[in-house]
């Protein structure tokens, strides 16, 4: 019965809805669960609401209530299933999203901010209240300038019976803008120099864009300009700088382009200085072309007159080039322009005269690497032109060193182009003569002991044929002349070689050929005694010199028994006294010298019997 009584009086103490279904509330602006109990009787456990029928969540007392359906339940929470209430705010919630995002360049304000996002979400001819605080304590001002960086606000729609919303939250944010571009307000440009928008100063280091014009706002109309672009004299064009999100404010730069004033072409005016009378005016302007302004003025080393005709006396001027200059005056930002008239005054120069060294003969053999064709010239000025006989300019002194025999022509002439005096040119000659040819050596070599034999020596068979005639002279070594043939008998193995030269003249060119005759030594084999010895059988030495049996012979060689040196080679000393009674032959073969040998000589001994 206890607990019976208990569980009465738990559920007696649950709060009591006295309206399920209350009118929409008018003024819903900070209208809290606290404010929700005025639908709600407490029966002594107090009052809390919750989210649904049985279990859920409960709401803080100081909680804001939105439209839809709570639950009351006593304080422990423990009245089973709770009785509802359902509210409805006669200014119902937006559920937009209250941002307003903007640059610190705009000078936002809380209007801005209402204008941009809160008034269109107000009930039609409603208003929107703004506040700093969530009591509405703090209520902002239409002409509060928004803060920087991110700032929370309370928004209340108020509608035309003047009912007003829950509170919403809404929230702005301004951005840095980048400093604004500081260009020159005018820029000037030449037209010769083709401007673009590239060729603007923009007045600011961070990104940037150009654009033709603005809007209300003072703010570039796109499309940007592409850098290209070419600019149009008088036109202002519209700068802003840019960074992540803003823009800074678009600064005007007024474009001037200025034609620039033309000087012309650079001109020339020759004359030669027998020409020129005194006085000889000429006029300068028509020689820098048809382009040049009018608005000129000449200097120069004399004056001029007739002011931009620029009139010279020329009589006046000195032999060479005289500079006169014509400037143009800078237009705006064209620079001023200039071009020149060069009046130049030729000397007449004279090509000379031939020289009695005229013609140059040369033999081929002693051609010069350097030769001076001005010497075959009198009286000429210097710096001329030369030219050979196929017309090509050549440089003086010339090489002539491998050019064939022949005739060959070379012109001088002075006052060449541009030199207006007329030409003057004086041809000189250089004959190149044919060398006659004293043939090739083909040097001789002797045996000493040949010589008588080839004696006596045609020179010329120590040429190889090849010389142009045996008319000729030979000399010796001395430049002695020597008839040929020669007697070589008396020619020494120690005075050797022996030269001799041919030498061919032409009657201007000559050519020489030296030879040699080198005597080489040759071994002797000796010359027999007068009479050979005889011997009796047995008597004859033991040990017999054969050399004995010769005179003046060299030696070293080998001996043969018989007539010649097919026979058996011996030992020398013999053994004669073992020979028997007869004639025996003995030849000696003397050993060569080089190429040099000598004849065989045989010697005889005879054994004669008892």
């Amino acid at each position: 019965m206890v607990f019976f009584a208990t569980i009465l009086t738990a559920f007696a103490q649950c709060p009591t809805v006295s309206n399920s279904s209350p009118p929409a509330i008018c003024d819903a602006a900070g209208y809290t669960f606290s404010d929700l109990n005025t639908f709600a009787i407490d029966n002594g456990g107090g009052i809390l609401w919750y989210d649904s029928p049985t279990g859920g969540n409960f709401f803080n007392n100081n909680q804001l209530v939105a439209e839809g359906t709570y639950y009351a339940d006593s304080s422990t929470g423990n009245c089973g299933t709770r009785q509802p209430i359902t509210i409805n705010f006669v200014v119902a919630a937006t559920n937009q999203n209250l941002e307003g995002i903007y640059c610190s360049n705009e000078n936002a304000t809380i209007q801005t901010y209402i204008n941009d996002e809160l008034q269109s979400n107000a009930p039609v001819g409603g208003s929107v209240e703004v506040y700093y605080d969530l009591q509405l304590s703090m209520q902002a001002n239409g002409t509060d300038v928004l803060q920087d960086g991110g700032t929370n606000y309370f928004i209340v729609f108020v509608d035309a019976s003047n009912c007003r919303s829950q509170i919403e939250g809404g929230t702005t944010a301004v951005f840095d803008a980048p400093d604004d571009p500081t260009p020159l307000a005018i820029q000037e440009f030449c037209s010769n120099t083709n401007p673009t928008i590239a060729d603007l100063d923009p007045g600011t280091t961070s990104a940037f864009n150009w654009y033709l014009n603005v809007d209300a706002n003072g703010d570039g109309i796109p499309p940007a300009l592409n850098s290209s672009t070419a600019l149009i004299n008088g036109v202002t064009y519209y700068v802003q700088a840019q960074d992540f999100f803003c823009e800074s404010n678009a600064a005007p730069v007024t474009v001037i382009i200025s034609d620039p004033f033309e000087a012309g072409n650079d001109g020339a005016l020759d004359f030669c200085q027998t020409d020129i009378s005194s006085p000889q005016f000429e006029d300068l302007f028509p020689q820098l072309g048809n382009t040049a302004d009018t608005n000129g003025v000449w200097s120069g080393p004399i004056a001029t007159t007739n002011g931009n005709t620029g009139t010279v006396d020329v009589s006046l001027l000195p032999i060479g080039a005289s500079v006169f200059t014509y400037t143009v005056p800078a237009n705006g930002a064209c620079p001023e322009d200039s071009a020149t008239v060069t009046i130049t005054i030729y000397e007449t120069f004279t090509s000379g005269t031939v020289s009695v060294n005229n013609p140059a003969t040369f033999c081929e053999a002693s051609l010069p690497t350097s030769f001076d064709l001005e010497t075959l010239l009198d009286n000429e000025d210097p710096n001329g032109q030369w030219t050979d006989n196929t017309n090509a300019i050549i440089t003086n002194p010339i090489d002539l060193t491998g050019t064939t025999p022949g005739t060959y022509n070379f012109t001088y002439t002075q006052n060449v182009a541009p030199n207006p005096c007329p030409e003057e040119s004086t041809t000189v000659q250089v004959v190149i003569l044919q060398d006659p040819d004293a043939g090739m050596a083909i040097n001789a070599v002797f045996c000493e002991n040949d010589l008588a034999t080839n004696s006596p020596y045609n020179l010329f068979d120590a040429l190889d044929g090849s010389q142009d005639n045996n008319n000729g002279v030979w000399t010796d070594d001395t430049n002695t002349v020597v008839s040929n043939p020669i007697d070589i008998t008396s020619l020494t193995v120690a005075n050797s070689p022996y030269q001799f030269t041919y030498t061919i003249d032409n009657g201007t060119c000559s050519d020489s050929e030296v030879i040699t005759i080198t005597v080489e030594e040759a071994p002797e084999s000796g010359t027999p005694i007068a009479t050979f010895p005889e011997f009796c059988e047995g008597e004859a030495p033991a040990a017999l010199d054969l050399f004995d049996l010769l005179d003046n012979e060299d030696q070293i060689g080998t001996w043969y028994s018989g007539t010649d040196n097919t026979g058996t080679a011996i030992t020398n000393p013999i053994d004669a006294s073992v020979l028997t009674p007869g004639t025996y032959s003995y030849t000696f073969d003397v050993d060569a010298i080089g190429s040099c040998d000598d004849e065989l000589v045989t010697v005889e001994i005879t054994i004669n019997p008892l």
